[in-house]
């Protein structure tokens, strides 16, 4: 072993503030790295290159601020830059809405694991998904990630949970991060199949959030037209898990809920998702209607018993929905259509259900059978159609 070697070696095996994972790649013998901040990410050389370049101890150790040929960056909601490999060929997808997008933009081969709810936790997904029932899932992925169990799985990019130390504990092991981000605005639906499709980085999925955004645009264009002139507008309560949790200020379905032409009536409260609800409240509030969505899965009781164990008592019969028959379990199919590229369904399905006058020609089961067959390449029987509508499993 020659002195350049010996040195080289040294280097590699220096504490980790200096090298990550992924900040070390050989090729034809050659060792070339550099270290980005907060990313890890790297490109080789080639044998031509280390012939007329090559690694010295010095360059070996000292990080630098260039970024490596061939990675590319693209922008999150928030406006935060993510560098990401030239070609991606292997994702890891833990945040919960991630699987639906990743199969929506084409990408479902490129999936190396999932949060082991994906595999369990809506039995459509395990009918028209083509690889869910196969890929490992990652143990207790929403709760406590262990990030060295995605290390072993090879995988490049990760998209993960809104959570800060999770990104960058991700990012420290050598992977990327691609944690969830919002605006706010029911837009970032499309926006953010957008950013799944960037990172991804072929044809097939920019053509597909391409599709899905005009999609989108062309839903809501047509549910603010019919509802514009809408002078009555429903109270609309939207239950989260259980019949006491549900949207504040901060959620997108109190936009959603105004463009389908009511109002939302826990909109006066501080927060987004999730939020405890008191029964003198949802009394107070009484609402024409409500739907109850995010229910039956991560051993969360179905939307069916929420609905019934909060009705059991007789306690809520006042409320006009209650006395009006107008307690909705929202349909779900692969995923929650409060958080996953369905909510634009959602859209149509609350105008529709609050102003039936108005969406008449509307065929709910028509477009549920065309989505499908455009966004996750399953073609629905009427039958199954009819299943997801009615809030079934599959037969």
């Amino acid at each position: 072993m020659n002195e350049q070697d010996r040195q080289t070696i040294e280097n590699l095996e220096r504490p980790a503030r200096f090298l990550s994972r992924r900040s070390f790649i050989g090729l034809s013998g050659c060792v070339v790295f550099t270290a980005l901040a907060g990313g890890g990410l790297l490109a080789g050389c080639s044998s031509e290159q280390a012939k007329e370049e090559p690694a010295t101890s010095e360059s070996a150790a000292e990080p630098t601020e260039q970024k490596p040929a061939g990675d590319r960056t693209v922008k999150n909601l928030d406006g935060s830059e993510i560098v990401v490999p030239a070609e991606v060929t292997s994702v890891a997808a833990i945040f919960g809405p991630s699987y639906e997008k990743l199969v929506a933009v084409g990408a479902e081969g490129r999936i190396t694991c999932d949060g082991d709810f994906h595999i369990s936790g809506w039995p459509w997904s395990n009918v028209i998904y083509k690889r869910v029932n196969d890929v490992p899932g990652i143990p207790n992925a929403h709760s406590d990630l262990n990030v060295e169990d995605l290390v072993a799985q090879g995988v490049q990019v990760v998209f993960c949970f809104p959570n800060p130390a999770q990104a960058e504990a991700i990012n420290n092991a050598g992977m990327v991060a691609v944690p969830m981000t919002s605006t706010g605005a029911f837009k970032d639906v499309a926006d953010t199949l957008t950013l799944y499709a960037d990172v991804m980085g072929d044809e097939k999925a920019a053509s597909q959030a391409k599709a899905y955004a005009k999609y989108f645009d062309e839903k809501v264009a047509m549910v603010k037209e019919r509802t514009a002139n809408v002078t009555e507008r429903p109270s609309v309560y939207l239950a989260y898990t259980d019949m006491l949790h549900g949207y504040g200020a901060k959620s997108d379905m109190v936009e959603v809920i105004e463009l389908a032409g009511g109002e939302l009536a826990s909109k006066t409260l501080e927060g987004s998702s999730n939020i405890e609800v008191t029964a003198e409240q949802l009394l107070e509030w009484n609402p024409d209607y409500i739907f109850l969505d995010h229910a039956g899965s991560s051993g969360n009781a179905t939307a069916e018993d929420a609905i019934n164990e909060a009705l059991a008592t007789g306690d809520f019969n006042s409320i006009a929905a209650v006395a009006e028959n107008q307690v909705v379990a929202t349909p779900t199919g692969v995923f929650f259509w409060d958080s996953g590229i369905q909510k634009i369904l959602y859209l149509v399905y609350i105008a529709k259900t609050i102003h039936p006058d108005l969406f008449e020609d509307v065929d709910m089961k028509e477009l549920l059978v065309d989505f499908y067959q455009q966004f996750f390449d399953y073609s629905l029987t009427d039958e199954e159609a009819e299943r997801i509508l009615n809030h079934q499993d599959p037969a």
